[in-house]
């Protein structure tokens, strides 16, 4: 039986915690993580080991600081790729590489050269245009590549939840693409109830979007 897609925060509450979400910012660079999410890679990040963060949509770069700064306030040597349509600029950071290219053609910008030197355990953040066709590519792209007990987690399926015609544009791409994957790889992936559950049902914005490779 499939998961519910909704989460079971109120709809005031998603609401005022959007707005805080598109707003905040890291380092004085636009972020747009929100509470339950940043505590919740956190967790991730220390539990899992990760040493390398392939993060598919940069916005402005502050996710990706973010991403460094955590993994080496866990002592270890992080390398952090981002790779964004538009190119970052005025963010620098030794461990972090910023890329241009598209989700679309992920092994144009992302060469099998280049992901082969990626220290494990990885983490993939698909955080890019939230629509079907991109998370589905993204996922499949890094599909070979996921090794057991590393995670590919997919960002804002909560626009199925959010009110707002620029919401509905999404046509619930995220939530979509995700049961297809799973669909289509029985066996290889699970939902990671522990961290979208971990303050409620999908008390996240990234809402059964922790895949977890087994």
């Amino acid at each position: 039986m499939k998961r519910r897609m909704e989460s079971d925060l109120p709809k005031d509450a998603l609401r005022t915690i959007q707005e805080g979400t598109v707003a905040f910012t890291y380092r004085g660079v636009l972020c747009q993580k929100n509470p339950f999410d940043l505590a919740l890679y956190s967790r991730l990040l220390f539990e899992t080991g990760a040493r390398s963060i392939v993060e598919i949509g940069s916005s402005a770069g502050g996710s990706a600081l973010w991403f460094a700064d955590t993994l080496r306030c866990y002592g270890r040597n992080p390398r952090i790729v981002s790779v964004d349509v538009n190119p970052v600029s005025g963010v620098n950071d030794p461990d972090v590489t910023f890329a241009q290219g598209t989700a679309l053609a992920l092994g144009e910008v992302l060469p099998e050269s280049f992901l082969r030197e990626l220290p494990r355990p990885w983490i993939v953040v698909e955080d890019s245009a939230h629509t079907y066709e991109v998370t589905r590519a993204v996922l499949r792209f890094f599909d070979p590549w996921l090794e057991v007990g590393e995670y590919a987690v997919v960002e804002d399926g909560i626009v199925n939840d959010l009110e707002g015609a620029e919401y509905r544009a999404f046509e619930n791409g995220p939530n979509r693409a995700i049961f297809e994957h799973l669909d289509d790889r029985p066996g290889r992936y699970e939902i990671d109830s522990h961290y979208c559950d971990y303050f409620g049902h999908n008390f996240t914005w990234n809402t059964n979007g922790w895949l977890r490779r087994i």
